[in-house]
Parts: structure tokens; sequence; C-alpha cells
């Protein structure tokens, strides 16, 4: 009698079916078929409670013998009653290892076994490194679902980016060439007498355009922000003072400090100022180019 006969015959005696026997060994009914039909044999730590629950040796299991010796037989069979633990996703049967689909939910055939590393994103200090932490299993049709399911929720989500960036640079720089646009022409009109109010109108034209332009390119990521930044803080570095330790001294030192104060204000102004049309300027000639490549990549460098 082979090992397979044997556990069938001895699961038969105690009435149980393959299920309430793999329930009690945290295997499947499938692999305790597999061992009764010959297909597979359990592994020796199985075998080992196979023979507590039935209550007989390991040599009656692995010897070709079909008859349990005298001793076995009047011995009093070892009932070991274990809970049966709820297993969502893994099953381990010793040896062979059972695995259940993480998109549909059924037991995956060994045949049709994929599995795709889980991972997260640690970040230490300053530099972010992805590490596995275990791994998911799939029938390999439904991994196949599950990539194109993942590609069009990409696809969707690059197009919701590009849509805001796109809202978001026109809508800004609208807004803000639309405004400079009010403020130059109610400058020029008021003034007709200085400008004439055609070339006023175009002069405003050029500046709403060249605000428009500017906001639109640095909020697309280009190199316009750089510029602004670097033009808006050019400053100038006052020198140090000496006074002496008197109360003209004090006043003198209080009021250089003042002077200081608004010269440095003023420089910001200017600076400020400077920085506004320079890369105006710059933005209203980089932006048709800076337009093209924003809808050839979808603003994927877009703030």
């Amino acid at each position: 009698m082979t090992l397979g006969q044997k556990i069938k015959k001895l699961r038969t005696e105690k009435g149980l079916t393959q299920k309430d026997l793999a329930d009690q060994l945290h295997v499947t009914f499938q692999t305790v078929s597999k061992w009764e039909s010959g297909t597979n044999e359990p592994d020796i730590a199985t075998l080992k409670e196979l023979s507590r629950f039935f209550g007989c040796s390991l040599d009656y299991l692995l010897n070709d013998d079909e008859e349990m010796s005298k001793d076995e037989e009047e011995s009093e069979p070892e009932v070991v009653v274990k809970e049966v633990p709820v297993i969502k996703e893994t099953i381990i049967v010793h040896q062979n290892e059972a695995h259940i689909c993480a998109r549909c939910g059924k037991e995956i055939p060994e045949e049709e076994l994929v599995s795709e590393d889980v991972t997260k994103k640690e970040r230490q200090g300053y530099q972010t490194r992805t590490v596995s932490i275990g791994q998911t299993y799939y029938h390999k049709h439904c991994l196949e679902e599950v990539k194109k399911e993942r590609a069009e929720a990409a696809r969707r989500a690059k197009i919701a980016r590009a849509s805001s960036s796109k809202k978001k640079c026109f809508g800004w720089g609208i807004a803000a060439g639309v405004t400079a646009l009010g403020i130059a022409l109610a400058i020029f009109l008021c003034n007709t007498q200085y400008v004439h109010p055609a070339l006023g109108v175009l002069y405003s034209v050029l500046i709403g355009y060249g605000i428009f332009a500017m906001i639109y390119c640095i909020l697309s990521g280009s190199y316009i922000g750089d510029v602004f930044v670097w033009c808006a803080g050019l400053s100038i570095k006052f020198p140090g003072l000496i006074f002496t330790w008197s109360l003209e001294g004090f006043a003198w030192l209080i009021a250089m400090k003042i002077l200081f104060a608004i010269l440095g204000f003023l420089i910001g102004v200017l600076a400020l100022i400077f920085a506004i049309a320079f890369s105006a300027t710059l933005g209203a000639v980089s932006f048709p180019f800076i337009l093209i490549h924003n809808v050839r990549t979808d603003y994927e460098d877009a703030f």
C-alpha cells in the first residue's frame, strides 16, 4: 500500500473529508488530493503531523507494509485539534505554496503563477531609495489586465496634470497681462500730451503681452524664472560705519542706518522693475518656443 493510499485509508476511517484533513494541517484540499493520488508527497514535518493526528508511527507511513503494528492498533489515537487561520493572500504548504491572485481572489495554478515586487520609497537624509517589501501574486492574464489598468490610470493622470498646468500657466498669464494692459492704458491715456494715444495703445498692448509671456514662461518652469530671480536679487552692499562713543556719534549712526535702509529699498524697487522689464522682454521673445515645447511634452516641466 502506497503512502497516498494509507493517508486516504486513515482519513476515511476517521470519517473525514479531504477538506477536513486539510484544515487540520493548514493546507489546501487540493494538496491532500495530490498526496492521496500519488502526484505529490508531504515533507517530513507534515508526515510527523500526520503521524500524531492519526496515531500511527512514521514507519507505518513510510514503509510499504499495509497493516499497522499491534501496538499501534491498540494505542489510542491522539486527536490534535487546531484552529483554522483565516488566510487571505498566501497559504504556506511547507514545501509548496498555494497563492491567491491579488486581482480576482482565486487560487493560482503553478503554470499560471506570476509575481510582482511590492516596493516603497524610503527617505534617508537628502536621498530617496526604493525598497522591496514583498511580492504580490497574479494569474498571468490578471497581471496583464493590471498593467493595462495602471497604464490607463497613468495616462489619465498625465492628461489631468497637463490640463491643470495649462490652465494655471494661461490663467495667471492672462490675468497678469490684462492687469498690466489696463494700468499701462490708464497711464498713457492720461498723458496724451507726451505720448500719442495710438502709440499709447500700442505700447500698452506690448507691455500686456510681455507680462503675460513672462508669467506664462515662469510657470512653465523655463529659464525666465531664474533670470527674474537673479535680476530681482541685485543689491548693493553698503560699507561698515565707524562712529564715536558720544551722543553725536550715535545720532549720526542712526541717521546713516535710516539712509542706507531707504537707499536699499529704492535699489530693491529698481531691481524689481528691471527684473520685470528684462524678463518680460525675454519672455515675449521666448514664448512661442516655450509654448511649442509645452505642447509637445504635455506640460511635463510646468510647476
